[in-house]
């Protein structure tokens, strides 16, 4: 059953790591290649568009000869439309949105969720937070929030192909740090999926380091 469409965003300047985060090499194989790997394993995705500057992809299209490509926006959600703009005629029953700086998901979790997804409308990856978290005011505490209802966000986060459309079509000019903020604005409520804390999200160096040690623990 190849009913999904995956969106992978590897747009990110990668200012903080001196050069694109998506292109830096793991054991080998760049950030993003980890990522289109992933979901090439996954049996019901029937496309992938990678999403990203015109340099990484005039290097990925090198590899990549049965993935479709489209030019990254200046924010998330304008890569976004432009990667759902680049879907065509073609009808997928879901749509699956990843960040191409998520290199170590697992073939097990993003199946979850698309199957969540495919259940309730609209699912996001995440685990629950780890730590206890402080609201602040003016730099002081005011509150302390319940760890137990905290949910640390990842993605994939998976979409009925008409919920993440009619989402973007009514709110997408607003500044939204992921898209389900959108999906939650128009009434649908987004099922949290548990997933791996090995899932990190490559945004400094030392999250580098920790992808290594990742990779060499599991084989990858």
């Amino acid at each position: 059953m190849k009913d999904t469409c995956a969106i992978i965003l590897a747009g990110g300047q990668g200012t903080r790591m001196g050069k694109p985060k998506q292109m830096l090499l793991i054991k080998g194989k760049s950030v993003v290649e980890r990522s289109i790997d992933a979901f090439k394993s996954v049996s019901r995705v029937a496309k992938i568009i990678v999403v990203s500057k015109q340099e990484n992809i005039d290097i990925l299209s090198k590899k990549y000869r049965n993935i479709t490509f489209a030019l990254a926006g200046e924010t998330r959600i304008a890569s976004l439309k432009n990667g759902l703009a680049a879907l065509g005629k073609n009808k997928y029953k879901l749509i699956a949105v990843h960040d191409g700086a998520r290199p170590l998901v697992l073939k097990e979790d993003i199946e979850n969720c698309l199957k969540s997804a495919s259940k309730n409308k609209a699912a996001v990856l995440g685990v629950m937070s780890k730590d206890t978290i402080k609201q602040i005011k003016d730099g002081f505490v005011c509150k302390t929030l319940k760890r137990s209802e905290l949910f640390c966000a990842q993605t994939p986060q998976c979409y009925q192909t008409q919920i993440l459309q009619k989402a973007i079509l009514k709110y997408g000019a607003l500044d939204a740090t992921d898209e389900s903020q959108l999906v939650e604005k128009i009434g649908v409520k987004v099922k949290a999926v548990l997933g791996s804390y090995s899932n990190i999200k490559i945004t400094t160096p030392e999250d580098l380091i920790i992808a290594e040690a990742l990779c060499k623990k599991t084989k990858k």
